[in-house]
């Protein structure tokens, strides 16, 4: 299949990736759920049945993309259990239980789109440092990671078990790039939500909102640009990137 890159990448989109391809100490952060993994769809349907079997709670997509996408698991579930009740016991038995259903999902078919695992591998390719900051579990990354072709080509995946503070703290972004050795200044993000683009803001780095969790028109609001989709065009304009879109 070949993509158009006119309907995924707008011209502030391109002017900013072309500024950035001039910076010195580059580095390519993004997010994971619903940026990196197109699995927000499923997350939403884990939640949603989740909250209704254990909580007797009714999650509607309308809850959940304005105001829990983008946040740690755990936070979604102490946010929701503030409202329905409940302790630091079932918290962890939900965010145990979360993992579980999210691992046998995912294990039926990976949730990374083929161009977006373009895209990494071209960016590697091209000698650029990569990182994933996440609010997402550990052992939800590393299991996707491993059934995709993106195994291996990140130096640093800061995960929530990581940080005290989530987004939109920019503590997990200020962590990846002292590990990655990056300029914030010249680190270019990948975020699908508020929190997230807010959190790579505040850590001083330009951010591409990736359209999905919420439209591209909500994103611009505070991204730097935003796109349709993570694909090899996005770097077309790298010297040493390999465009295949086939």
């Amino acid at each position: 299949m070949r993509w158009d890159p006119d309907a995924t990448i707008d011209q502030p989109a391109r002017q900013l990736i072309a500024r950035w391809g001039r910076l010195p100490g580059q580095a390519v952060i993004f997010d994971f759920n619903g940026t990196l993994s197109n699995d927000e769809p499923l997350i939403l349907r884990i939640y949603t049945e989740m909250f209704r079997e254990r909580l007797g709670w009714d999650l509607t997509p309308e809850d959940y993309y304005g105001r829990l996408a983008g946040r740690s698991d755990r936070e979604i579930i102490y946010a929701v259990m503030a409202d329905v009740g409940g302790d630091e016991r079932l918290a962890s038995q939900l965010l145990a239980e979360r993992r579980t259903r999210y691992g046998e999902m995912v294990e039926r078919q990976s949730p990374v789109l083929g161009p977006t695992a373009r895209a990494v591998a071209g960016l590697a390719a091209a000698g650029v440092p990569l990182g994933i900051v996440t609010g997402a579990q550990r052992a939800d990354v590393e299991l996707v990671l491993s059934q995709s072709p993106l195994t291996g080509l990140f130096q640093v995946v800061v995960t929530e078990e990581d940080v005290l503070n989530g987004k939109p703290d920019p503590e997990g972004f200020h962590l990846a790039s002292r590990t990655l050795g990056s300029d914030p200044g010249a680190t270019l993000v990948f975020e699908d939500s508020l929190p997230g683009v807010q959190a790579a803001k505040a850590a001083g780095m330009l951010c591409i909102g990736v359209e999905g969790t919420l439209a591209r028109a909500q994103l611009v609001t505070v991204a730097d640009a935003s796109v349709s989709a993570i694909v090899p065009e996005l770097f077309g304009s790298l010297r040493q990137f390999e465009n295949d879109t086939t």
